[in-house]
């Protein structure tokens, strides 16, 4: 069994939410088509499909009739909502079991209970990690009120005793579980370390695999990232593609390693080495039109490009805007970068060009600094006085 991507669609129904996974077997025999801004599955296997849309529906309607302020007292309504969402969702698998088979059954139910209990951990984690401690115990008197455990269907389990995952969900569960009880209910700070020897400890086979590269592609970015970590997972992340995925943060975040070098071209088109710049320091800033936080950046780094304006060192940005015509408007505002910046674009290739997966970039905004010499500097904490004292330190 597999699970099939098919967000692709989206370009052709941009205002319809639709599936952007489903759950394939082999031999699975269907056609997919849209048409007037729905998409629809006919063919033999065509009901285990149809079923997954209307499984999405009831998580939509529920997410619509939630869109309220959340605070410690509407929490017990928000949990109720979810668990009757979910209910409805399960007697619904039921009705139709026999149509799409006891195993896509099992499967889905599972989905189900997992995306219940994640949705419930999210709330409570995003509304209490890193707050006051009195602000954090009116959400756990919330919960004592609410007088469930977020995960409300007892049958669910993450994975089985060989460590095989049973649910799409089943990694984002065990992250938000340890969040909420390990970080919200103990009034202490998420720390990438003690998650890593908690997932080492606790998990075996596929499921710490996919534990451990959760961690490290979530946290790559963070000051607290630590490369002994990661070289320790990679001992036990048998997975190719895992392994793979690791091994690329692991070099992108050694202090001291030899950068990839690209080239680029400006907006007079002319190509741009990074060896160009070779005996300066280098920041790097990966963004794209519409990024908010990207847009946030930008006046601090147009301080520290002011600051730093007779320094070897050069700041270059790097926009994965799919058109050129859009990049060059939004060069013209001023509003993500500035003149003095060397502004970059990945030639239409957004983020499969070859420079997106050579330095690992997998968010929004991204900052890489790179010494004189061509060498990864730690990363760069997104605060101008980090950054500032990062930049010293390397000049």
């Amino acid at each position: 069994m597999n699970m099939l991507n098919i967000s692709r669609y989206n370009s052709f129904c941009p205002e319809q939410k639709i599936l952007e996974q489903v759950l394939l077997f082999p031999g699975d025999d269907m056609a997919v088509s849209v048409k007037n801004g729905k998409i629809s599955f006919t063919g033999r296997s065509a009901m285990r499909f149809i079923a997954q849309q209307n499984l999405q529906a009831i998580a939509d309607r529920s997410l619509r009739r939630d869109r309220l302020r959340f605070t410690p007292a509407t929490l017990p309504r928000i949990f109720a909502h979810t668990d009757s969402a979910a209910i409805a969702s399960l007697e619904y698998l039921d009705k139709i079991k026999e149509q799409i088979g006891p195993t896509a059954w099992r499967l889905l139910g599972d989905n189900v209970k997992a995306s219940a209990a994640c949705t419930k951990l999210g709330y409570f984690n995003y509304a209490g990690m890193n707050r006051a401690e009195d602000v954090q115990e009116n959400f756990k008197s919330a919960m004592l009120q609410y007088g469930k455990p977020f995960n409300s269907f007892t049958s669910f389990s993450a994975a089985n005793d060989s460590g095989i995952v049973l649910s799409n969900y089943s990694i984002e569960y065990i992250y938000q579980k340890y969040l909420a009880d390990s970080c919200v209910f103990r009034h202490k700070k998420f720390n990438i370390h003690e998650f890593y020897l908690y997932t080492l400890t606790n998990f075996k086979g596929e499921i710490r695999e996919q534990l451990m590269t959760h961690l490290f592609i979530t946290k790559r970015n963070s000051p607290e990232f630590n490369v002994a970590d990661i070289i320790g997972a990679l001992a036990y992340v048998k997975d190719n593609n895992l392994h793979s995925v690791l091994d690329k943060i692991r070099a992108t975040n050694t202090v001291g390693a030899i950068a990839p070098t690209f080239t680029l071209l400006d907006k007079n088109n002319r190509p741009i080495n990074l060896i160009d710049f070779r005996g300066k320091l280098i920041m790097l800033d990966f963004w794209f039109t519409g990024c908010g936080a990207c847009k946030d950046m930008a006046p601090r780094m147009l301080y520290l490009e002011k600051k730093y304006a007779e320094k070897p060192i050069v700041f270059i940005t790097i926009c994965v805007d799919r058109k050129r015509e859009q990049w060059l408007a939004t060069l013209n505002t001023n509003e993500y970068t500035s003149p003095l910046s060397v502004n970059l674009y990945t030639e239409g290739k957004g983020q499969t060009h070859s420079v997106m997966r050579d330095f690992d970039v997998r968010g929004f905004p991204t900052f890489i600094l790179i010494d004189k010499e061509g060498r990864f500097c730690p990363k760069p904490v997104l605060e101008v006085e980090e950054m500032s004292r990062l930049i010293d330190r390397y000049l």
